[in-house]
């Protein structure tokens, strides 16, 4: 019985309340029936055995039995029961009595049997009934509900959709009928549903199906290896239906045709080829998948074995070659089976060797083709070519792939060859292949090669070997004795290079490494050797290293594996030579005083001898210091006896150090000893000898280095008192009672900044001779106040302990300025205005003094011009003490006078601020004249007041004569033309001009507007006097602190009009059209004021502009004359 996977079953399973894959399968609109077409994979999982039996490969043979049974012989081999999977659990213990079960979770209620209604072999039309029995598995009885989807092929025997009461081990059958429309493949669904699952029942029609006749098992017996062996099976269609199938198998079986389609009852040819590429036995199968999704099995048996193929031998020696030229040899391969054996000579010995050389070219050609493309896309700019030349080098990379794919990796080797490299052989038969060796270097070759035949698993392994020879080169004597040679002096010889070779010899000197070999000269160093000749070599020695050498030579001859050695022995001798003194003694000599000695080298011998003097026990570090030189750096650090110098310093000097004594001649030689060491001199004067040895003499070398003991004359030098900052000289006496001259410094001041006086010296450093003194002058310049005590330092160069100290004492002063006045009274000074007066300062020393003068606080009246300065040496200076009070009271501070190293003065300032410090932003007093002004019409004068002094203030305003003005908060109305909205007139006994506001607070530094207003009836001149009262600060009484007389000339505007009167005359006649006629009007101003006028006129007369564009009837034209 053919029944579904488990897989396939569980997945159709899970969607089967849903709709099917429509890649697998097409649903009826009308039905729930699902006809299977052609998906040979799905259909496969649907129709595999689901029993122990059938989950073996199908054969075709069962599967020609299995589509001969038809339903009732399908039905009774279902034996064995499978259970169902469930669809969804379910929980509904209302629907039964039992609510617990005594089955398991994991097991299932009911067993159906059939697991699976399976309908075959059925004609269209004919109704078929297959029963499906549902056994209660459980301990309860349960209920179970059978569902069917309507269907027109598939119904039920009974009600559907009705619940059936089981009882526990009974069963309930369900029939079920299938009426088909074709003879097809048709699916449906059965619904099974319990108070605790549900599961589903498939029910499946099987249709027509091909068979094809293969056999179960094909065997190929025994076969060789690597070799093709072929079986052609006569296959039929024995189904009922055509057959459209694929054939598969694996390697190394093959079958061909892959696929095809066979009619009822036809036959077709399948060729079934195995070659196997390893011994032993193959099992494969042969597959067939049809296009309805069954696939069969046929077994397919062979065994590989190896043929009686062979070489002759396994190693072929060839006899030695010179290289560029060729030897030949031969070996066979016998073929002893009855195959004909097709072979191909290789350089490695498996196929996976083979594919990894093939990986290396892939990959060579890869990074080329890379290569290539990168340089084309970087050099490139425009190039209305650029995408053919790619597809060119694409297609180039292409073309050199598909080369390496189909090389066959035949043996291509430049020492060794074989022809041919490939080839047959019949069987019963041998061939002979010929091996050429061609060496290209004097060495010994081992090649394996391999020949990959028909017959044998494993290539068969061939050892080639030869010897390749190079030329044959030596010369007529191999070593060279010269005997003793002198240094420096020039000797020649001749040998002889021999090739006794058939082949031509390229040699070449390689140049020696050694000191004694550099003294060789070969020509020539290079050259060829023709076959059976020689070659003359000129050898020059000019020896520069005294004793006894041996040296060889290597020549490099091309293709030789050894070099050719030529040996030089012998003897070089050296020159000879003498100094004129058995020592050097230097004495006794002072510390940095040089002193020089002279002597005289002799050369005894025949020959230029080059020399070189040093002597050993001397510094490496820098020269060291004479005293002239150090004196003219008394700065230096070396006066210090706490410098400590990291290599000890370089005293001797020889002259000429080094040089070329001519033969039996001599050398004058200077050695300058320039102590810096203290203390006792026991050296030696070596001698190297060019090209003959280090140190071969010494001459002894002795000194004594001395420090003379020098003394101060005068070591405390009083200067008394002394101004600040003012040089004063003095000089100190130094005193040399040795035998030995000195060299002194007197050292800078250290710490200068800190001290209380300052000293330094024009000449602080010189020398001083034995039995001498000398005088060193010193400059004092005091820098503190009062009694200054400073000590000197005098260093003696070389002198071990610390250096001499000299004592200096001064009392320091400042400089004497007398301040006068010592007290400035200004007096009473107008407010707001700068007044002066002068302090003087006058110097009564010598040196320049430094002032500084400023006030005790801050933010004050009085200001300092220059408030710092120096004053010259017996001079004045006048400093001007300016005051700028901002309010009317008495003032007093204190003003303070800085001297440079003086005690500050304090000066008393007063003065007492009167007048106002309330000012205006306009002229306002002690007249303001308004000029003229209309009568009938208000003028007004803006101005700004604002408080620049300390206290609040209140201003009153008045006016002289008249009695104080009445507050008013409202500003005043702007003039207008006299007439209507005019302003009000002054009533009589009241002041033409007012001032608004009258009564303001003005806090410091604020500022008010004030606008002062006039108005008058009639035409006249009008003087007025203002004065302004104010309240400052807490004061109670009221005190006037500005007044101004406002004039003022109130006049009528006057116009002329010229014509006084104008006139119109029109006569018309009934066909004249009337126009508009024009007079001219001039107004003339003959007041001092400008003013406007308005003209109004009444029809029929107009106003126009003077274009004499009539103006609207309702518009009046307001000018300004």
């Amino acid at each position: 019985m053919l029944i579904r996977t488990r897989r396939a079953h569980r997945r159709h399973s899970a969607t089967a309340s849903g709709a099917v894959r429509t890649t697998v399968l097409s649903v009826s609109e009308n039905s729930q029936n699902i006809a299977l077409r052609g998906t040979p994979k799905l259909a496969e999982q649907w129709f595999l055995p689901e029993s122990p039996e059938f989950r073996l490969k199908l054969t075709p043979s069962a599967f020609q039995k299995e589509m001969s049974l038809n339903t009732k012989q399908r039905l009774a081999r279902a034996k064995k029961l499978s259970l169902p999977p469930i669809v969804q659990p379910q929980d509904k213990p209302g629907t039964s009595h039992h609510k617990f079960s005594a089955a398991a979770p994991e097991q299932r209620s009911f067993q159906p049997c059939p697991p699976e209604v399976v309908f075959q072999n059925y004609s269209p039309g004919e109704v078929c009934e297959v029963p499906l029995v549902l056994r209660n598995r459980d301990k309860v009885p349960h209920l179970v509900k059978v569902t069917l989807k309507s269907s027109p092929y598939f119904q039920l025997v009974g009600p559907n959709d009705v619940c059936r009461k089981v009882p526990p081990g009974l069963y309930t059958t369900v029939r079920i009928l299938f009426t088909p429309g074709q003879r097809k493949d048709y699916f449906h669904q059965l619904l099974c549903t319990t108070e605790n699952e549900e599961f589903i029942v498939p029910i499946w029609a099987i249709g027509g199906r091909a068979i094809l006749d293969f056999p179960d098992q094909l065997d190929f017996s025994t076969c060789p290896v690597k070799y093709t062996t072929q079986k052609t099976l006569l296959v039929h269609n024995v189904g009922n239906r055509p057959a459209r199938y694929e054939l598969s198998t694996q390697s190394p079986f093959s079958v061909t045709p892959a696929m095809g389609t066979l009619d009822v009852g036809d036959a077709v040819e399948v060729a079934v080829e195995f070659r196997p590429l390893k011994t032993g036995d193959h099992c494969r199968s042969l597959v067939v998948h049809y296009d309805t999704g069954e696939d069969t099995h046929t077994s397919l048996h062979a065994r590989a074995v190896d043929a009686h193929i062979r070489l002759d031998r396994n190693t072929v020696t060839l006899q030695k070659t010179y290289i560029t030229m060729s030897n030949s040899a031969t070996v066979l391969i016998h073929n002893r089976s009855d195959i004909t054996a097709r072979f191909q000579w290789k350089a490695v010995d498996t196929e996976e060797q083979e594919d990894q050389l093939r990986q290396r070219q892939y990959h060579r050609i890869y990074q080329q083709q890379r290569h290539k493309l990168y340089s084309f896309l970087k050099e490139r700019e425009v190039d209305i070519t650029c995408r053919e030349r790619l597809a060119l080098l694409n297609h180039t990379f292409q073309s050199e792939v598909a080369k390496i794919r189909g090389d066959p990796m035949l043996l291509d080797d430049d020492i060794f060859s074989l022809v041919p490299k490939e080839g047959e052989i019949m069987p019963k038969c041998s061939a002979e292949i010929s091996v050429f060796f061609t060496p290209q270097a004097a060495q010994v070759y081992e090649r394996t090669v391999f020949c990959d035949i028909s017959g044998r698993e494993n290539r068969l392994p061939l050892l080639l070997m030869g010897e390749g020879l190079g030329p044959q080169v030596h010369f007529h004597f191999e070593e060279l004795n010269i005997g003793e040679v002198f240094v420096r002096v020039t000797h020649r010889y001749e040998a002889y290079l021999i090739n006794k070779g058939p082949i031509e010899a390229p040699f070449k000197l390689i140049p020696p490494t050694t000191a004694m070999g550099s003294c060789f000269t070969f020509v020539p160093q290079e050259g060829i050797v023709a076959p059976e000749k020689l070659q003359a070599i000129r050898v020059s020695f000019c020896p520069t290293i005294r004793g006894e050498f041996e040296e060889q030579f290597y020549f490099h001859v091309a293709e030789s594996p050894k070099p050719v050695i030529f040996t030089v022995r012998g003897s070089v001798m050296g020159p000879t030579f003498h100094f004129d003194v058995p020592a050097l003694h230097f004495g006794d000599i002072a510390f940095g005083f040089p002193h020089t000695l002279k002597c005289c080298l002799f050369n005894t011998s025949l020959t230029p001898m080059g020399f070189s003097l040093y002597i050993p026990g001397d510094g490496l570090g820098v020269p060291s210091v004479s005293s002239t030189t150090q004196i003219g750096k008394p700065s230096s650090q070396l006066w210090r006896k706490e410098v400590r110098v990291l290599r000890r310093l370089q005293e001797f000097t020889i002259n000429p150090h080094s040089g070329t004594v001519r033969a039996l001649g001599s050398q004058d030689i200077k050695v300058t000893l320039c102590p810096n060491t203290v203390g006792d001199y026991n050296l030696e004067l070596v001698l190297d000898v060019e090209d003959v040895g280090r140190k071969v003499f010494a001459l002894p070398l002795t000194a004594r280095c001395i420090v003379p003991t020098l003394r101060v004359l005068n070591p405390v030098v009083e200067l008394g008192h002394c101004c600040l900052k003012v040089l004063y000289d003095e000089k100190v006496t130094l005193v040399n009672d040795s035998d030995f001259p000195g060299c002194y410094c007197l050292l800078p001041q250290e710490h200068k900044e800190e001290a209380a006086a300052w000293y330094s010296s024009l000449a602080p450093s010189g020398i001083i001779e034995a039995h001498s003194s000398v005088q060193i002058p010193i400059t004092v310049q005091a820098q503190l106040l009062g009694q200054c005590s400073i000590t000197a330092k005098l260093a003696v160069f070389g002198r071990p302990g610390s250096p001499l100290e000299i004592r200096l004492e001064c009392v320091g002063q400042g400089p004497v300025v007398y301040v006068h006045p010592r007290e400035i009274n200004f007096g009473s000074i107008p407010v707001l205005e700068d007044c002066s007066k002068t302090l003087h300062l006058a110097n009564q020393c010598k040196i320049p003094a430094a002032f500084q003068v400023e006030m005790a606080v801050e933010r004050s009246c009085w200001r300092i011009e220059p408030s710092k300065g120096v004053v010259p040496p017996s001079s004045e200076v006048s400093v001007a003490i300016v005051a700028n009070l901002n309010d009317t009271v008495k003032f007093q501070e204190k003003l303070k006078v800085f001297i440079e190293n003086n005690p500050v003065t304090i000066i008393p300032l007063q003065a007492v601020g009167i007048g106002t410090t309330v000012v205006s932003d306009k002229p306002l007093v002690p007249k303001l004249d308004l000029k003229s002004c209309f009568s009938f019409s208000r003028c007004f004068y803006h101005f700004q007041l604002t408080n620049r002094g300390r206290r609040t203030q209140r201003l009153y305003w008045s006016t002289e004569g008249f009695r104080t003005f009445r507050r008013s908060a409202r500003a005043p109305a702007p003039a207008g033309p006299p007439g209507k909205g005019a302003p009000p007139m002054p009533r009589p006994g009241s002041p033409v001009f007012k001032l608004c506001p009258v009564q303001v607070d003005l806090r410091p530094g604020q500022t008010v507007d004030m606008v002062l207003e006039g108005c008058s009836s009639t035409v006249q001149e009008v003087k007025e006097r203002l004065l302004c009262h104010a309240v400052v600060g807490k004061e109670t009484a009221k005190k006037q602190i500005l007044q101004t007389d406002v004039i003022c000339n109130f006049i009528c505007p006057a116009v002329q009009m010229s014509p006084r009167a104008i006139a119109f005359r029109v006569e018309k006649k009934p066909s004249d059209v009337l126009t508009l006629q024009y007079q001219p009007l001039t107004l003339k101003n003959t007041s001092s004021l400008p003013f406007s006028v308005v003209l109004d006129l009444e029809q029929p007369f107009l106003v126009c502009n003077v274009n004499r564009k009539p103006l609207p009837a309702n518009c009046k034209l307001i000018r300004t004359v």
